[in-house]
């Protein structure tokens, strides 16, 4: 899959913190893109919380100071810690304006061989299309025999995505309008993938709570501003950070596992012919979550709430706009 404009690939944000062992996996994923060795590399390291994280630290930078492979390595080293969202934030916002659009990679994100041949198709293919904010790399859904097209949702997926600064430029961390969502309790309710997934919820814990997060502002942002993310119709990525060290993922309860992300072999991915939102593959995904969580959870006392509670949930926020449920699954 070559790139359209292969003498200006777009520059990768990588983010790093105190996880050497994830770092290198991931770097080394990276390194094994069809574009790598054509692509600008910035890397940017926080700086340790606490006494206790300036091992790790000091462990990746002592890495990252000799990573190669890529057509330049550029690294900036914070001396005090800026949390995950400042960090996250103001990298992305560096790279988008000086270059226009940025690849952005998290220290646990493993990427196929044509991640980047994928992102910078893609970058330059709707670079002027203002109705398209982000291209998204992860899905956690089997592809269709024989789909090989990408396609558009209003839902941000964080495991590998890019952007360009005119829609970064609409980034909000304070994530206005947010009251929007109490009061019309519809758009709550399609927000949450037709009440599936507590998407509400997360971004008023964010505003009320100001827990270290960004990415949940940039979904409700997408959908307030009624813009589009591209997908592919299988996954370039794949998260390995489930474990105690992350941010947020600290067991895979919490989030979707992928385990194919296209290592094997070279599958050209087709761009739609019109720019709109795929109903039914949002469907899909709105099954897919409410799924996954109830399936894992299981019978334990967490598993019993969430069964009970998200059915119920679902039917108070429809029925009063005469949405139909059917059977708690789908419309």
């Amino acid at each position: 899959m070559a790139s359209l404009h292969s003498n200006s690939l777009a520059p990768i944000a990588f983010f790093v913190y105190k996880r050497p062992d994830h770092t290198r996996q991931t770097l080394e994923a990276l390194a094994a893109n069809k574009l790598a060795s054509e692509s600008d590399l910035f890397i940017f390291s926080d700086g340790p919380r606490s006494e206790q994280d300036e091992k790790g630290v000091s462990a990746v930078r002592e890495y990252i100071r000799a990573v190669k492979g890529f057509k330049s390595v550029n690294i900036l080293e914070h001396e005090k810690n800026q949390g995950l969202a400042k960090s996250l934030i103001g990298g992305i916002t560096e790279l988008c304006d000086k270059f226009g659009r940025a690849i952005v990679v998290e220290d646990d994100v493993l990427t196929s061989p044509y991640f980047l041949c994928f992102m910078n198709d893609a970058l330059s293919q709707y670079e002027n299309s203002q109705e398209i904010f982000s291209i998204c790399a992860f899905w956690p859904l089997k592809p269709e025999i024989g789909d090989n097209t990408a396609f558009f949702l209003n839902y941000f997926a964080v495991w590998g995505w890019a952007t360009w600064k005119r829609a970064w430029d609409f980034y909000d961390y304070e994530a206005a309008g947010w009251e929007e969502l109490l009061k019309n309790k519809r758009m709550a309710w399609d927000f949450d993938l037709h009440g599936r997934v507590d998407f509400t919820a997360m971004l008023l814990s964010q505003v009320k709570k100001g827990i270290s997060t960004w990415d949940i502002q940039w979904s409700w942002v997408t959908y307030r501003e009624k813009k589009l993310c591209l997908f592919p119709p299988h996954s370039l990525t794949s998260n390995i950070g489930f474990d105690s060290l992350g941010e947020h993922t600290t067991s895979p309860e919490e989030c979707w596992l992928v385990e194919n992300i296209d290592l094997g072999m070279e599958k050209k991915i087709a761009f739609p012919a019109q720019v709109a939102l795929d109903e039914s593959k949002r469907t899909l995904l709105g099954k897919f979550h409410y799924f996954s969580i109830k399936n894992r959870r299981g019978f334990s006392p967490r598993g019993i709430f969430w069964t009970l509670y998200r059915p119920l949930r679902r039917m108070l926020l429809a029925v009063p706009y005469g949405i139909e449920i059917k059977n708690n699954i789908r419309l």
